[in-house]
């Protein structure tokens, strides 16, 4: 054993080396490895720190050498794991013993036992003896349903014709036939018992079952029974065995397959001649199902075959079913499998109801789909229905609301404006409203500021909206971060930071900022940041990018207003995907400082004014007059600024909307209704003591305080 960990050890240590064996640098970054990652600019790199790993900046891989080998030298394949991130998928020992070739170090290879965690005898024998009662119970119940098994039975017993003739009403009842049900070896059981929970020492008692076998020793048994009580409920499908994907050999020909979760409805597309199918088994099962897709891909490979199959995503329409969609949809893109979203039980719970309703319109529907996956009229008409369900996302801005229909909706937004006119603090301002009133999540991409100057400018606006007009009260972000409110020894000003602190700690966790002031990501690292969280959360963001000129070139080759082009396409891409409002900021050249807003100040920004739907200019008051100085309206307290409305795809333009930025205290003030947006009140939930200590929640805060 020590002999072994001594080699797993050197070999880990041996990352550098392995990668100059395959040409890559380590003092660099490099193009990632995961071959689910399409790196157009190195975003992968040694880490000089352990010497054990490399860590992609653009996918989060972050993976020893083990990894590696794995996925260069054995091909295995990359599943994003719960929490997004990439994961290869092999067999330790097969990894190891790879290495000890490719490195040539003197090591015993590792038996392939080694890849599995050792079973004790008892946990052995019980697996041994319920692999042995599924098998008996998939022969036994399948006999009892086929009509030419059961006919062979020469004295059939009252349970065995009982369990004949149900299982014949309950096929009948879902819509399926013999054939389709002998094509999977289904079979059916008047009286079934978990034979895991028998072993046990469980004396369940016995329900009639649909057994639906899923491999050699496992299956789902589906309670028949039209009325199952409450106390029952959980238990109506019950799998018994290794979890395996329901006829996952589909994925070995290059053909149309239905992707859904139900075996039941996987068999009721099937039924109609026209397509396979594939069941998940549950939503939880995609890691497994892309396990077995990449096992097919690979099998297709060493076959010298081609691999095209067209996968058809029909999961249930509800929160868990759009969170597996997104995640699936996600790798199978990576994977480069064409796929599409679909839906074949409009009108219906899924697709076996949607077969037992109209057998004839379910096989009408499914024809249609596969003529046209993308099925484009009937999803105009589901764009124009989800419209007229959706609802604008107020930014907080009456006169911007106005103009902007109620506010934000999908699509794409720009705004523009010259240096240190507050862009950010506008767009921040627009963030924070979002989080705390409209309780929707942000993603807050900053490429210029760091987390902490951003957060403080959002509470330095809070410490000078609570001053109600008393500016003695509220705080800069200088002063806030440098903190000087805590020795000054005014209690107001005190009472005030700390009020605004409980304020901001109430919503700040739905503005989730991604520091990319040092390591600045490209488009491509926002579009997988943005897509994971979706995958992962179900919800929708609003997504702000902050700022499009300093982002990082998606092309060393390309030119900058090319690399520029491409990351605003991309934005619209990801807006249009998520169906979610991007923003993205851009700032003008000089040349704009005395010159009104017009879309000639967008030149530098790549395609922006083509490919926005909402293009915005940020001005000082008065740019262009005459005798018009930059630098004194700038000094101005308020400043005078305008926005001026260059582009609005579904609305008027022209309009110019009038501000006052408070630049001190981070605060845009809407002159056009003179008025400050309605403020919700409410007690703040956060409560942070004159030590720092920041509680979640009053009651947390008073519970410290009872044990103190």
């Amino acid at each position: 054993m020590a002999a072994k960990n001594n080699a797993i050890n050197q070999l880990k240590g041996m990352l550098a080396q392995y990668l100059d064996t395959l040409g890559l640098p380590t003092g660099e970054p490099f193009n990632c490895v995961n071959p689910n990652h399409e790196d157009r600019n190195p975003s992968m790199s040694f880490n000089p720190k352990d010497n054990q790993h490399v860590h992609c900046y653009g996918c989060g891989a972050n993976w020893d050498i083990f990894d590696l080998i794995a996925v260069k030298e054995l091909g295995a394949p990359v599943i994003d794991d719960a929490n997004g991130q990439p994961e290869a998928q092999y067999s330790f020992s097969e990894a190891y013993n790879k290495a000890i070739q490719v490195l040539g170090i003197d090591a015993k290879p590792m038996p392939q036992s080694e890849q599995k965690r050792p079973e004790n005898e008892q946990e052995s024998q019980l697996r041994a003896k319920v692999n042995q009662a599924n098998a008996q119970i998939i022969q036994g119940a399948n006999k009892l349903l086929d009509t030419t098994e059961f006919n062979q039975i020469k004295e059939p017993t009252p349970e065995q014709t009982r369990s004949h003739e149900l299982g014949l009403e309950y096929l009948q009842k879902r819509g399926l036939s013999l054939d389709t049900a002998k094509r999977f070896k289904v079979g059916f059981t008047s009286n079934w018992t978990s034979p895991t929970a028998l072993l046990k020492g469980h004396h369940p008692q016995g329900t009639p079952r649909l057994i639906i076998p899923t491999g050699p020793f496992s299956y789902i048994a589906r309670d028949s029974r039209d009325s199952i009580p409450d106390n029952e409920q959980n238990y109506k499908k019950m799998k018994e065995g290794p979890v395996h994907i329901f006829n996952v050999d589909a994925l070995n020909e290059n053909q149309p397959i239905f992707i859904v979760e139900g075996e039941i409805d996987a068999m009721s597309i099937m039924e109609t001649g026209k397509a396979e199918a594939i069941g998940l088994g549950s939503v939880a099962n995609i890691n497994l199902f892309m396990k077995a897709l990449y096992r097919a891909k690979n099998k297709a490979k060493a076959e010298q075959r081609d691999f095209y199959p067209t996968l058809l995503i029909a999961l249930d329409n509800d929160d868990a079913g759009n969170r597996a969609i997104n995640r699936l949809t996600t790798q199978l893109n990576r994977a480069n499998v064409t796929n599409y979203v679909v839906q074949i039980a409009r009108g219906s719970k899924d697709a076996n109801e949607a077969l037992v309703k109209d057998r004839v319109q379910f096989t009408k529907d499914i024809e249609n789909t596969l003529k046209d996956p993308d099925n484009r009229l009937q999803g105009l008409l589901d764009y124009i229905n989800r419209n007229e369900e959706v609802e604008a996302i107020p930014t907080g801005f009456k006169n911007l609301d106005k103009v902007l229909d109620g506010g934000l909706y999908e699509g794409l937004y720009g705004i523009g404006a010259i240096s240190s006119l507050g862009k950010t603090t506008f767009v921040l301002q627009i963030a924070d409203y979002i989080a705390q009133y409209d309780k929707k999540p942000v993603l807050y991409f900053a490429l210029e500021m760091g987390t902490y100057e951003l957060m403080t400018k959002s509470i330095s606006r809070i410490t000078f909206e609570n001053s109600q007009g008393n500016e003695t009260l509220a705080q800069g972000t200088r002063s806030l971060l440098k903190g000087k409110w805590k020795t000054r020894f005014n209690k107001e000003q005190y009472a005030n930071v700390m009020q605004s602190f409980r304020e901001y700690g109430d919503y700040y966790s739905d503005v989730v900022i991604h520091d990319g002031s040092e390591k600045r990501p490209t488009i491509y690292d926002i579009s997988n940041t943005v897509d994971s969280y979706v995958a992962r959360t179900g919800k929708k963001p609003v997504v702000i990018i902050d700022y499009l000129q300093i982002m990082k070139p998606t092309s060393d080759r390309a030119t900058d207003k090319a690399n520029v082009t491409t990351s605003v396409n991309e934005m619209k891409k990801l807006a249009t995907r998520h169906h979610i409002p991007v923003i993205v900021i851009s700032s003008f050249n000089r040349l704009n400082y005395n010159s009104p807003v017009s879309m000639e100040a967008f030149k530098e920004s790549g395609d922006i004014e083509y490919s926005t739907d909402v293009l915005i200019g940020l001005q000082l008051k008065g740019v262009g007059a005459k005798d018009f100085d930059v630098n004194e309206a700038k000094r101005r307290t308020p400043r005078n600024v305008e926005a001026v409305i260059l582009k609005n795809r579904n609305g008027a333009t022209g309009d110019t909307l009038q501000y006052a930025y408070y630049s001190m205290f981070n605060k845009f003030l809407d002159m056009d209704s003179l008025e400050e947006p309605e403020k919700r009140s409410q007690e703040a939930q956060t409560q942070v003591d004159d030590e720092g200590r920041v509680f979640s929640s009053t009651k947390d805060y008073c519970e410290y305080l009872d044990q103190e």
